[in-house]
């Protein structure tokens, strides 16, 4: 049986390493891209601050990506990774879109808290993905099938 006779269709085509790659890049590039709908002066809150800013976003956005792709390895199927990525970086872009560091001296603090926070969505969806991940084991080998 191929692919889209298991009804995984186009998807079966993307690779867990593939996926994993995807993963990191969004979780570096979603920062800044969930800024651009609020204009340029939005994205240079985030720029302005030069290579120390970015090294210092970055790696606390690490925190995020990183346990998306940690949860990854414990996949077989590249589908159910999907799963906490959304979840995880829908809350990321959410975050980064809403906090604004020109309200408050304070307010670069969130850049700190935003990532842990995101943690909580980030294991629900690595649940539930971990659930769908077995499910298509199990259709794989034929457990399923009547």
């Amino acid at each position: 049986m191929n692919a889209s006779q298991h009804g995984l269709g186009l998807a079966t085509r993307v690779t867990p390493r593939r996926a994993r790659i995807a993963i990191v890049l969004i979780g570096i590039l979603l920062p800044y891209a969930a800024r651009l709908p609020g204009g340029i002066a939005w994205l240079q809150q985030y720029t302005d601050a030069g290579l120390n800013g970015f090294l210092f976003l970055s790696a606390f956005n690490a925190i995020a990506w990183g346990a998306i792709l940690a949860i990854s390895f414990l996949y077989r199927h590249a589908l159910p990774m999907a799963v906490p990525a959304m979840l995880g970086f829908g809350f990321l872009a959410w975050a980064h879109y809403s906090l604004d560091l020109a309200s408050d001296a304070q307010a670069a603090v969130g850049l700190v808290f935003i990532p842990i926070y995101a943690l909580l969505p980030i294991v629900v969806g690595g649940v539930a993905g971990y659930i769908a991940d077995r499910r298509l084991r199990r259709r794989s080998s034929g457990e399923d099938n009547p």
